[in-house]
């Protein structure tokens, strides 16, 4: 017997792609979901009114599956995201949204987490209707990046229009008042997207202590007795959030248990649960988990299956359920379970 080369052996041996990035279009998923209830065969394409009905379809899928329904525990952890709420001496309501006037905000460019924002001081007194505000540092600071100095114990909101080597300039008439030297000025570049629902929520000092926020109900909301009541100034402790969505209506509304902060240096600092991204384009990838994209092809191949007058087979079925069952037990969201007296809800 010829006696066996080892290093031939293992020469031959295939060797793993060391890639971990497979990821599927949102027209790859259209294809093969037509490709599996017969409506193409080998070797066809859709046509651009069958691509276009089926992307529909796929997008009314996606985000019936999103968000903190028991249908999917492994989307919660997927979909979870951080933002901070700056807060007003004059607000006890804030819309949340990438177009909210309020001042929600997501990482920034150049910032990486936990920093959101930009936070530096002013060098020198500026006056009211000054437009020149010299800082310590312009290293975190982009043209048209949002900008708040602290004024009178409020936050003055504008943009920045300029960068120098020691300034920004901004635009307009100015401050709204007088400045003093070492007072703190933010910066954001992006506003965050609209929550589904809130997980967790913490007042953050300037020194990075937090202090737990409650969720409270609509109910225990409505009966606070001084919720909007302007001279109602304290550090938040309680709030209620309503996701909201509509066409007009884009973004989410928190609402605070106190008429407004008396302390505008805290912060909201939330994680929440965002919605999945629309699928526009053909080359968009799908905004799911790996595990997900075989259960999303099966479940559009069923629901268009009367579109293109094709049979849904037994196979198929079974197929889409085994599909769904792995995926919905993927990285599940480790909970705690408590019992809270007079309490207000519990996290989702």
């Amino acid at each position: 017997m010829t006696a066996l080369n080892l290093s031939a052996i293992l020469a031959n041996t295939p060797s793993t792609s060391g890639t971990y990035v497979f990821s599927v279009t949102r027209d790859l998923v259209i294809r093969m979901a037509m490709l599996t209830n017969g409506a193409l065969g080998e070797g066809e394409n859709p046509t651009a009114a069958e691509i276009s009905d089926c992307a529909n379809v796929l997008n009314m899928l996606v985000k019936q599956w999103m968000g903190n329904t028991d249908f999917a525990p492994g989307l919660k952890v997927w979909t979870r995201k951080r933002a901070v709420l700056f807060l007003s001496q004059t607000q006890y309501t804030y819309q949340v949204g990438q177009t909210s006037p309020d001042n929600w905000v997501e990482s920034t460019t150049g910032l990486s987490f936990p920093n959101l924002y930009g936070q530096t001081t002013l060098t020198a007194p500026v006056a009211g209707g000054g437009t020149v505000l010299p800082v310590s540092s312009v290293a975190q600071f982009n043209i048209g990046d949002y900008v708040g100095i602290l004024v009178n114990g409020n936050i003055f909101w504008t943009t920045v229009s300029a960068i120098g080597a020691n300034s920004i300039t901004i635009p307009g008439s100015g401050l709204s008042a007088a400045a003093l030297a070492n007072a703190y000025v933010w910066n954001y570049t992006n506003k965050a997207v609209r929550p589904l629902s809130l997980i967790a929520c913490v007042l953050r000092d300037i020194n990075t202590n937090d202090v737990p926020i409650r969720f409270m109900t609509v109910e225990r909301y409505e009966s606070l007795p001084t919720k909007a009541m302007p001279t109602n100034l304290g550090d938040p402790t309680a709030i209620l959030y309503e996701s909201r969505f509509k066409t007009q209506q884009p973004n989410g509304r928190i609402f605070l248990d106190v008429g407004g902060a008396q302390d505008v240096t805290k912060r909201l600092w939330v994680t929440y649960l965002a919605p999945v991204e629309d699928l526009n384009n053909p080359g968009d990838a799908v905004d799911y988990p790996q595990q997900w994209y075989l259960p999303l092809m099966l479940k559009l191949s069923q629901l268009t299956c009367g579109m293109f007058e094709v049979t849904w087979s037994r196979e198929n079925e079974t197929a889409l359920n085994d599909a769904l069952a792995i995926a919905r037990q993927a990285d599940p969201s480790t909970t705690d379970a408590f019992f809270e007296v007079d309490g207000d809800g519990t996290y989702g």
